[in-house]
């Protein structure tokens, strides 16, 4: 919207100021017209974002479970310990075979017992029995010898004996 020119500048600083109104009345309106958008798509997204969801892969269990069996593992033998666990003052973990054995060694050389891998003097007054472990170890997986199902090691016991449909069984014959 242009006049024509004048010869006074009065004129054209006046319609320069409205020009001025009018593109920054504009701005403002796309401003609101912006907010109103986003307010807009803000209430079209959820309220809460769904993640992603990584399905666990069954070589992370395996991966678990191989990491318990090097920690709960006995210090001597190097198993998992199918009885009671003992722990040395220093928290290194033996079975009670192993226990057993390194007390008797000790007791033939004339000598004290230590642990194999701290070597602090080890007895049965001195190592305690590891409860916790004891049970972690009882709900690790262990394999069926005759099915090769994967059970708790405190079912599979009983499974192997009495429910293994696979296992030996000895028939007796009565006359």
């Amino acid at each position: 919207m242009r006049l024509p020119p004048s010869s006074d500048g009065a004129s054209e600083q006046i319609i320069n100021k409205q020009n001025m109104a009018d593109i920054g009345s504009s701005t403002n309106n796309n401003e609101e017209i912006i907010s109103e958008n986003t307010e807009k798509m803000d209430i079209a997204e959820p309220e809460t974002k769904k993640r992603k969801v990584d399905v666990p892969e069954k070589n992370a269990e395996y991966k678990l479970e191989e990491r318990l069996n090097g920690i709960l593992c006995c210090a001597v033998c190097l198993d998992l310990p199918p009885q009671a666990v003992f722990q040395c003052t220093n928290g290194h973990l033996m079975c009670a075979s192993c226990m057993a054995h390194l007390l008797a060694d000790s007791r033939l050389k004339d000598e004290t017992a230590t642990c194999p891998n701290c070597r602090c003097e080890i007895s049965k007054s001195l190592c305690i029995r590891n409860l916790a472990v004891e049970k972690a170890i009882s709900e690790l997986p262990a394999t069926c010898q005759y099915c090769s199902k994967l059970l708790p090691r405190s079912q599979l016991a009983h499974h192997e004996h009495n429910q293994c449909l696979d296992r030996c069984v000895l028939f007796t014959r009565t006359i």
